[in-house]
């Protein structure tokens, strides 16, 4: 059977982001979609950007979407303002400065959309804009937008569901929410995978759509 996976949030957490795939079994019939956030806060960015890029190498259907913290980088490539471990990501590219990263990594990082949607989903990473026309055009809301649930315009979003992250909820929230998740049509999946010392918090969370299941893995590194 063919799953269709989500997780969001991997922030540099290289060795949790490696055992929750573990975890679930991913195989090459399977669908990834990764909804950004893969650089800062973590000590292994490159790591994480370079298993992505591999995974697609061997043919893994991977949906790599746009974060906040990719878009600081390819918005501005200053560090100004660029915090929660922007030097720790720079080390572990072995670089100075953003300007400074692989060709490789830069087309990569280009190439991230900021939505992807089916018949059945919307896959962005911090959620909607529905003041507008198309909540799509909104580009910079798919990244940074938080507190949106209030406006959300069910006969825009029709049988769809949102799956999101970048906000940190508690695990018991993730659950409450993927339990409402047919009811409501949002969910969000990010549990602060770097935050360890906050109850509640701590893990890094991969949703399978095909059955409807959670699996979290606590960070390891």
């Amino acid at each position: 059977m063919t799953n269709k996976y989500v997780i969001a949030d991997i922030h540099g957490c290289y060795n949790t982001f490696d055992k929750l795939l573990n975890k679930v079994g991913l195989s090459k019939g399977d669908e990834l979609f990764l909804l950004g956030d893969y650089i800062n806060r973590g000590n292994d960015s490159k790591k994480v950007v370079d298993y992505i890029i591999d995974l697609q190498n061997q043919g893994h259907y991977i949906t790599a979407l746009k974060g906040n913290h990719e878009e600081m980088v390819f918005d501005s490539l200053e560090l100004e303002g660029w915090t929660s471990g922007a030097k720790e990501t720079l080390e572990s590219f072995g670089v100075n400065h953003l300007n400074q990263l692989d060709t490789k990594y830069l087309k990569w990082f280009s190439k991230l959309k900021s939505f992807h949607q089916d018949d059945e989903f919307i896959f962005v990473h911090a959620g909607l804009n529905f003041d507008g026309y198309n909540p799509f055009e909104d580009k910079r809301s798919a990244c940074w937008i938080q507190d949106w649930y209030e406006s959300i315009d069910y006969d825009w979003l029709g049988k769809r569901r949102i799956i999101h992250g970048h906000v940190p909820i508690e695990k018991s929230q993730i659950e409450k929410m993927m339990d409402d998740f047919n009811k409501t049509k949002v969910l969000n999946i990010d549990n602060g995978c770097y935050l360890t010392d906050k109850k509640g918090y701590g893990s890094m969370v991969c949703v399978n759509l095909t059955n409807n299941e959670l699996t979290l893995q606590a960070n390891i590194g």
